[in-house]
């Protein structure tokens, strides 16, 4: 079944956030408060993000919007018509998911487009997955030992959503609270870190927490995380590419309200004509990444070795036998779709590193040789035709 809880669009809102509180020390240069038009009380940025690191998750309910421009005109103006809208949205266009959350063990998603709905809801051991795509849903029961049964939840162990094992693989990447501590796993001494002022962010005061490459070579000129003055939770995240004013990338809530969602928000009928697949838990711990080793079949085409080339913000990260062809072979619809869409993009280029195509956007870079190398990061292409005539990436 295309929408089982075991295939993509489940696992395409798996994600993962953990940030090491000992940042703090060497990331913040010198104390810088919030604006004085603001109710809020003076913050650092130190203080921001031991409040970050150390918040306690409360029930909420909000609406999170993404929006994405990314500055590939070419891809916009190719035909797109059979490409899915939510995975579109990553990098050109915008979607829409509603969150109720209650504990680890209540939470229901709800990811919202045009045409269709997907919702991903868990009430005790019950988990459920329904697309209104097809009229399918996914049933299975969790086991009393299954992930977040100590009541730690989604947003990592004790409520903290950088601490404990991170976020569930249930969870949504457009939660601004993941998108955060993504951001935040990026601090270093690299990492000019301030307390812009504040926002007014679904309603609500938040202070401005802003992150800036030192790197002049880093496509991303900054950060900003607009952190909730009350609860400090994460409320929205903008990526600002270099010389530009106006985001590239951005999720945020645009209404939020931290009161306890009723029971009957997670209480699932299918609809009359759904077709319902019943999955045994054995079955859904099979397909996690931890379960059985992947085969020699199962890596066919895959990337053999990795390293990375320089550091920072200008980090170049280096694949070694990438066969395009095999990666894409068993592709099918809308994912076959999105690959040939970006393929077809790709610009013929050649240098002393030797020849291959690539793809430039505001904020990545991505190079792939004829010699089975793929190299990518947030640089434009001439660091990335540099770091290809790096021994380390040899």
């Amino acid at each position: 079944m295309p929408n089982s809880l075991l295939s993509t669009p489940a696992r395409r809102w798996a994600t993962g956030a953990t940030v090491a509180t000992v940042v703090v020390g060497a990331a913040v240069a010198g104390p810088l408060i919030a604006g004085a038009d603001s109710d809020l009380p003076d913050r650092t940025a130190a203080e921001l993000l031991v409040e970050l690191a150390t918040i306690d998750i409360q029930p909420f309910a909000g609406t999170v919007v993404q929006t994405a421009d990314v500055g590939l005109p070419e891809l916009a103006n190719s035909d797109t018509s059979s490409l899915p809208t939510a995975a579109l949205s990553l990098l050109n266009g915008s979607s829409t998911a509603r969150i109720w959350y209650t504990d680890g063990d209540t939470y229901r998603l709800a990811l919202q487009d045009d045409q269709a709905e997907s919702d991903l809801i868990r009430e005790g051991q019950d988990l459920w997955f329904w697309s209104s795509e097809g009229a399918s849903a996914s049933h299975t029961v969790l086991t009393e030992d299954a992930d977040s049964g100590d009541g730690a939840g989604p947003f990592g162990g004790g409520g903290n959503p950088f601490g404990g094992e991170g976020l569930p693989e249930d969870l949504p990447a457009d939660v601004p609270t993941a998108a955060a501590s993504l951001a935040l796993a990026m601090i270093e001494p690299s990492t000019q870190v301030d307390v812009d002022g504040t926002a007014t962010v679904a309603g609500r005061n938040a202070y401005e927490l802003v992150l800036r490459p030192k790197d002049e070579q880093s496509l991303i000129g900054s950060i900003r995380v607009a952190i909730d003055g009350e609860t400090s939770m994460p409320l929205r995240v903008q990526v600002v590419a270099r010389d530009a004013t106006e985001p590239s990338f951005e999720v945020g809530f645009t209404s939020i309200a931290f009161d306890e969602p009723d029971e009957s928000t997670y209480e699932f009928a299918p609809p009359a004509g759904t077709t319902v697949e019943e999955i045994q838990p054995g079955d859904l711990d099979d397909a996690k990444p931890h379960g059985d080793p992947l085969t020699e079949e199962d890596l066919a085409g895959a990337p053999s070795d990795v390293s990375v080339v320089g550091s920072g913000w200008s980090s170049v990260v280096v694949l070694r036998d990438v066969d395009l062809d095999q990666l894409t072979a068993g592709l099918e619809g809308d994912a076959a779709a999105m690959a040939d869409a970006f393929i077809a993009e790709l610009e013929d280029v050649s240098g002393a590193y030797g020849t291959g195509r690539a793809m430039t956007s505001d904020l990545f870079t991505v190079l792939l040789l004829d010699d089975g190398r793929l190299l990518a990061g947030a640089v434009p292409l001439e660091v990335l035709e540099e770091a290809a005539q790096d021994p380390a990436a040899s």
